[in-house]
């Protein structure tokens, strides 16, 4: 059994107790996939064959069944899903503290107004969200702990559920509790917009730059430097693995099936991501309403009386708006 440490176009590498070996997807499987799920990615366990063919590459005759998915609406007119990485059991959400304290630098706009975008996709998805606030150095202390309250303020119920880590990969301050998540085999993804220190903070807990880094542009804004998913194991043999993914600015989550069993479905993320939002709107006095101006709605009530930031709800309408749903959750229909 080998598992997937990075994914080209119709080719893997593929790594196991034996090493590294470069796989193609068995001819008989390519055929019989259905869906973008069908095919292996970024953290699978595969079943190849142990000889490489005539074209140097071993076989994979199966892709075993996952216990998470990372997944994405792919870019396009199309709604179409795909698949970030599998078996993550963490999902570490990058970001880095602004100047006012709010997450708010040109660095991390992306990161700020998105995050609810990747807690719902791990929610989803079946993996643990944790947020990561890097490059601390950067301001002050005070600052610091302002961008978390800010964190905790607009996940609103889903922040008791989500940890705020900070971190600092320049010195190594708050690094221990990072890499306590990929321990005894453990797989953390780590994601968020370019800029944030992704790839510093991989190589700081591997030991080595296993992956490039490169300074912010003039602008304050960040540079794509990965350019491909990939698995990096760290912490030695009782150790575990990250997944570096390349900055995904416009992180969709996947509203559709994800193709695992007795899973949260990707409006499952949504409700653990909003979940008083959900609760709420159970009380709407109309099935369709919208949340905005309909009489009677428990969830603008909720706003008017103080209950409900109005942030919350507007960032809940906006990504409900980009997976293309209407709201999935009236009338209690989810």
């Amino acid at each position: 059994m080998s598992r997937v440490a990075v994914e080209h176009r119709g080719a893997y590498e593929l790594v196991d107790d034996g090493g590294l070996a470069t796989g193609a997807l068995d001819a008989a499987v390519r055929d019989a996939a259905e869906t973008p799920f069908d095919y292996p990615t970024v953290g699978d366990w595969v079943v190849r064959s142990l000889e490489a063919r005539h074209n140097q590459r071993v076989v994979i005759t199966e892709v075993l069944e996952r216990s998470s998915v990372l997944c994405r609406r792919a870019a396009g007119p199309r709604a179409q899903p795909q698949l970030v990485a599998a078996n993550a059991d963490v999902l570490a959400v990058v970001t880095t503290p602004g100047p006012a304290g709010d997450g708010s630098s040109a660095a991390t706009a992306g990161a700020g107004h998105r995050i609810e975008w990747y807690l719902t996709a791990a929610f989803g998805g079946g993996v643990r969200p944790v947020i990561v606030v890097n490059k601390i150095d950067t301001v002050s202390h005070a600052e610091c702990e302002a961008t978390v309250d800010a964190l905790r303020r607009r996940l609103g119920a889903a922040a008791d559920d989500v940890p705020i880590l900070q971190t600092c990969a320049l010195d190594g301050r708050g690094l221990d509790g990072l890499a306590a998540l990929a321990h005894d085999g453990a797989t953390v993804a780590l994601s968020g917009p370019s800029g944030v220190g992704k790839s510093s903070l991989v190589n700081r807990l591997a030991g080595a730059e296993v992956v490039p880094v490169a300074h912010l542009s003039p602008d304050g804004r960040g540079r794509h430097t990965t350019v491909r998913r990939q698995l990096v194991p760290v912490g030695g043999p009782g150790g575990g693995t990250l997944v570096d993914t390349p900055g995904l600015q416009d992180l969709i989550p996947w509203v559709g099936d994800l193709g695992l069993a007795g899973a949260p479905s990707g409006l499952g993320g949504l409700a653990s991501a909003f979940g008083e939002i959900v609760g709420l709107s159970q009380g709407c006095r109309f099935a369709d309403c919208a949340h905005t101006v309909e009489p009677d709605c428990a969830v603008t009530a909720a706003v008017a009386d103080g209950d409900l930031a109005p942030e919350r709800l507007s960032t809940y309408l906006e990504l409900v708006a980009d997976m293309d749903t209407g709201d999935p959750f009236r009338s209690g229909r989810a």
